[in-house]
């Protein structure tokens, strides 16, 4: 358990692995940061309700949550969940034509975000990708994401590829971002 201090109090952030008893708790914070920090990307907003219906429907997330070779997991300030990440092993980067650890969602409620709880998610990303013996850990990234760009080379992440998102009302452009471990 790791913990941040400020100047009032003691806050406790802690990471745990995501149980499929967890479902509701990961389709809520899923969808509360996909459109607090995505939903300008979408010009119609009838396809982003499709996207997120699918995204983060029951059906999607269940066996996600039991599959071995995917791990969720939740991030939480005290006892309130504040984001989560998942990350699929195994998984082929097509710009290296690796299979490693894709780091595939990140995210934090917006009043958490900025707080430092990225990077201790990051790091323990990262060592249950090695645990898992994953060559490599890779994420896609949207171009016009700089700032998540900074963050991901700050933990020693580069540019190996670029990619694009299409739905049938746009396309997004991508960097593949990827480390050796």
């Amino acid at each position: 358990m790791s913990q941040l201090t400020t100047n009032k109090e003691a806050i406790v952030f802690t990471i745990r692995q995501a149980l499929p008893a967890d479902l509701a708790t990961v389709r809520e914070i899923g969808i509360a940061s996909y459109l607090a920090h995505f939903a300008e990307l979408w010009q119609n907003q009838q396809a982003l309700q499709a996207f997120l219906s699918k995204d983060f429907a029951e059906q999607a997330l269940e066996p996600s949550l039991q599959d071995r070779d995917t791990c969720w997991l939740l991030a939480y300030e005290g006892e309130t969940p504040v984001g989560f990440a998942k990350l699929n092993f195994d998984s082929l980067q097509a710009a290296t034509a690796t299979l490693g650890a894709e780091l595939q969602k990140i995210y934090f409620l917006p009043q958490f975000a900025g707080r430092g709880y990225g990077e201790r998610l990051y790091a323990e990303i990262q060592r249950r990708a090695i645990e898992r013996g994953q060559p490599i850990l890779w994420l896609d990234v949207l171009k016009s994401n700089v700032a998540g760009q900074r963050f991901y080379q700050r933990q020693g992440m580069a540019i190996v590829g670029e990619e694009s998102y299409t739905s049938v009302s746009q396309s997004v452009a991508m960097w593949v971002m990827a480390k050796d471990l």
